[in-house]
């Protein structure tokens, strides 16, 4: 890695472009180049007028940054940018330090929204506008996380005291990338709220936790059916279908208008998963079929 950072600054660039140039890394090499890079940077050792980084790390992202720029997707767009006006170098234990970690955090968790977010500077409390709600999508974008990863993160939580999203991913060694789409199932079943960088637990995730493996299952069908649009209309097409059954490639050409192909099939593998789980529906993988197996037995 050090080699790849000496042949791009040979070249002395105004520009230096970097696409997670840390992440292969152990966590000392990575932070000990985090400081070396921004030795060169700070005392002007280095020509380049900026850097940019693409990263998943958000504490990386605070560490280093003047601006922060977060982005959405489907369809990719800014949803928020922030100004940084921490003094390098800076302290991760600091109370501004943590706060700009969790206003990040925050915005990550809260897909739904669009917002502008200023950061005042250090001694100064961090300014937000009001957010506005973004027109939603006919389908919701399902993370493709599996239920019993839901079940272990609503299980930590009601062991905890700390519920807070960015120690608890500290704590438990995970990256923003692992960690955000197990937080965004529980949300679309409804088992958890994100209050203020804070996950608590809601009464139906209570219920889910104390409940066996049957009843576990009941209260997932109950929200999948209840709150994604995806498992609605499979199990309404299964049951319009005279022999309950629906070809996977009927479920993708309706996906693929709002879906890239990659994604049309993820998301159809989440939908899948979840309705198994929930003893909803089945699945025939060699013949690309969903079925009732209900039905499919009364026959």
């Amino acid at each position: 890695q050090r080699v790849g950072f000496a042949r791009a600054l040979a070249v002395e660039p105004e520009l230096l472009c970097m696409d997670e140039p840390f992440s292969a890394l152990d966590v000392l090499t990575a932070e000990n180049l985090r400081f070396e890079l921004l030795d060169l940077w700070l005392e002007k050792k280095i020509p380049t007028k900026a850097v940019l980084i693409v990263t998943h790390g958000i504490e990386e992202a605070v560490i280093l940054a003047d601006r922060i720029v977060v982005l959405g997707r489907n369809p990719g767009r800014i949803r928020a940018e922030l100004t940084v006006t921490l003094p390098h170098y800076r302290d991760r234990k600091t109370p501004q330090f943590q706060a700009l970690v969790d206003q990040v955090y925050k915005i990550l968790t809260n897909p739904e929204l669009s917002c502008e977010t200023v950061v005042a500077p250090a001694a100064s409390a961090t300014t937000v506008s009001q957010p506005e709600p973004t027109p939603s999508a006919k389908y919701q974008s399902l993370p493709q996380v599996r239920t019993g990863a839901i079940a272990g993160l609503l299980e930590l939580l009601e062991d905890r005291k700390e519920k807070d999203l960015y120690r608890l991913g500290q704590e438990l060694m995970l990256e923003v990338d692992d960690i955000l789409p197990i937080v965004e199932a529980a949300k679309l079943m409804d088992f958890l709220i994100i209050q203020e960088g804070d996950l608590l637990l809601t009464p139906v995730g209570i219920q889910f936790i104390a409940g066996g493996i049957d009843q576990r299952k009941q209260i997932v069908r109950t929200q999948i059916l209840s709150n994604i649009r995806l498992v609605q209309q499979i199990s309404r097409m299964l049951q319009a279908k005279r022999n309950h059954r629906i070809s996977e490639e009927l479920i993708l050409d309706i996906l693929e208008a709002h879906f890239s192909p990659k994604e049309a099939m993820r998301q159809l593998q989440t939908a899948i998963d979840w309705g198994r789980y929930a003893e909803l529906y089945s699945y025939d993988e060699p013949g690309g079929e969903i079925f009732l197996e209900s039905e499919t037995k009364d026959e």
